[in-house]
């Protein structure tokens, strides 16, 4: 309405004024279509919240339905400074007694000494070959890896050949450390136990002639020997997996007496899933409670106030909560409770753990009343089934975010069109008000014509 100020100059009429009152008064259902689309997407954002939250107690449902779930199994040592481990689905529930007698170490070989910075003097070569020693150390065994031939250079320092060692991919490994006489090279196998030995010949004189492995401290591998339930067993790895079907056991130092072992039912890995699932049960349920709620003192409502499929989420979540399963059990009978807060209001899921410690002693009850016997569905199963369904393509969370966004650019359509139709009426009046004042200016000076003929008149 830029320039409207201008006008009304001749007849003193404000058409500025005029037309934006009427604009303001005709643009009040506009408004009130923004306002409606402002808060349909606010609707929008809100189910948005309501479907990740719902998804989240999907999940949750589902890791208490999964069948490892309740197959896991807990590794618990009496002893962790002497051995740790775990178990696999795969284990039998079982106790055992472990005592280490050694442990698996990799063989090593240590040069003498040379002064620092010294170099080889000489082209030459280092080879590398692994393989097992015999007991005596005098007979070596190559394995099939082929040997690793390591070209040295006459300029090379110790520390030079110790990165080549490194580099070969001969799975040894080099450091020069020095001491009070030197410098020393140290070689070492990467993996433990005797079938993991290695032998290394060098050739081309000068300070290679040291590095020759007959020239070399040799340190020999030895395996982890270990005893279970007085059965004596030898490993190359201080990672023993499977001597015992599904476990692995961690040897890291040798025993001063027997430590116990026991491996069950992963209870704890149940009971997390467990609080896992009350965690997202209460964060949808408070959601929901939020979303739709009425504050009495300052008169506001909340963006899903009145919601019926609102409602009916919440109304179907209270039932799930109190059906009874197999046997009779309710999830209530199994601990998981649900309670009123201090006001007694907003109902949250709670876990009893007397209760549910019981539970957990008979876990194969435990799995049938939350997951079902295949005639009967879990409690559990229930809940997660209902939060796929919310989620689902025709689920009502689906369907009610469908209409809004619907409703929401039915709306925008609106305003574009009542927009357009604004424009048209601010230009009509603008062209009528112009007519208007130009015609009123007119008759103004007509009027004042008239006013000064009848004063000569008069005269």
């Amino acid at each position: 309405m830029a320039g409207f100020s201008s006008l009304g100059i001749g007849s003193g009429l404000n058409v500025d004024s005029i037309i934006t009152q009427t604009m303001k008064l005709e643009r009040r259902p506009l408004d009130l279509l923004q306002a409606k689309i402002n808060g349909t997407s606010t609707q929008i954002s809100s189910y948005g919240q309501i479907k990740s939250a719902m998804s989240a107690l999907y999940d949750a449902a589902k890791g208490l339905t999964d069948l490892d779930t309740w197959r896991g199994k807990q590794f618990t040592t009496g002893d962790k400074s002497f051995v740790t481990g775990s178990a696999t689905s795969a284990a039998t529930a079982a106790g055992f007694s472990l005592e280490v007698n050694r442990l698996a170490k990799a063989q090593s070989l240590a040069s003498g000494s040379f002064a620092s910075g010294t170099t080889m003097g000489a082209d030459g070569q280092i080879t590398l070959q692994k393989g097992r020693w015999d007991a005596a150390g005098t007979s070596f065994a190559a394995d099939s890896s082929g040997a690793v031939n390591i070209a040295i250079s006459a300029t090379d320092t110790l520390g030079d050949v110790a990165a080549k060692i490194t580099q070969s991919g001969a799975g040894i490994t080099a450091v020069v450390v020095k001491d009070g006489q030197g410098e020393r090279l140290l070689v070492r196998s990467t993996e433990t136990g005797e079938e993991n030995g290695f032998s290394m010949a060098a050739s081309g004189g000068g300070a290679l002639a040291g590095l020759d492995g007959q020239a070399m401290e040799r340190t020999a591998a030895v395996d982890a020997e270990f005893v279970i339930n007085g059965m004596t067993v030898t490993s190359a790895s201080n990672t023993v997996k499977d001597v015992v079907p599904g476990v692995t056991l961690n040897l890291l130092k040798p025993t001063t007496s027997p430590v116990e072992i026991s491996v069950g039912s992963d209870k704890d890995a149940i009971k997390g899933k467990l609080k896992s699932f009350q965690e997202a049960f209460n964060k949808l349920n408070s959601l929901l409670r939020n979303l739709t709620a009425y504050d009495t003192d300052s008169k506001t409502s909340q963006p899903l106030q009145g919601d019926s499929t609102v409602r009916s989420l919440q109304n179907a979540m209270s039932s799930l909560m109190q059906q009874s399963g197999l046997d009779g059990a309710t999830l209530a009978s199994l601990g998981l409770e649900m309670k009123l807060d201090s006001s007694f209001k907003n109902p949250t899921l709670s876990l009893n753990d007397s209760k549910l410690d019981a539970a957990l002693n008979d876990l194969p009850k435990l799995e049938r009343v939350l997951t079902g016997d295949g005639a009967t569905d879990g409690l559990i199963t229930r809940i997660r089934d209902f939060a796929f369904a919310a989620n689902g393509i025709n689920g009502d969370i689906t369907t009610r975010t469908k209409g809004l966004e619907a409703l929401k650019k039915s709306n925008e359509s609106a305003v574009e069109a009542m927009e357009l139709r604004l424009t048209q009426r601010e230009q009509n009046l603008l062209k009528q008000y112009q007519a208007l004042d130009a015609k009123m200016s007119s008759m103004s000076s007509l009027s004042s014509f008239l006013s000064a003929q009848v004063g000569q008149w008069n005269k």
